[in-house]
């Protein structure tokens, strides 16, 4: 039975976790929604037990692999269904 892309677009995102988080993090406006995100958990964990803290980092970090995931597989279906000079074209 063959892969459909999706999956293989999601084995992909597996192998290249890693380094997509650091080029993101090197991303001024990412690096700068990270900070307002830690400042914003630093403030709810005050107020927190250890396992309301836990459950906190625990949806933090959903959150974030949905995005990363979601933006990874947007993108590369993307870069498969339109030609390369329709996405240079594009306003920033």
């Amino acid at each position: 039975m063959s892969d459909t892309l999706l999956q293989q677009v999601n084995r992909l995102y597996d192998l290249e976790r890693d380094y997509l988080e650091r080029l993101l993090a090197r991303d001024p406006l990412f690096a700068e929604l990270l900070g307002k995100v830690a400042r914003a958990e630093a403030g709810l964990l005050r107020g927190m037990d250890s396992e309301q803290a836990q459950a906190l980092k625990e949806a933090k970090r959903l959150l974030f692999e949905i995005s990363f995931e979601a933006a990874f597989k947007m993108g590369y279906l993307y870069a498969h269904t339109h030609p390369l000079d329709e996405v240079a074209g594009l306003p920033d």
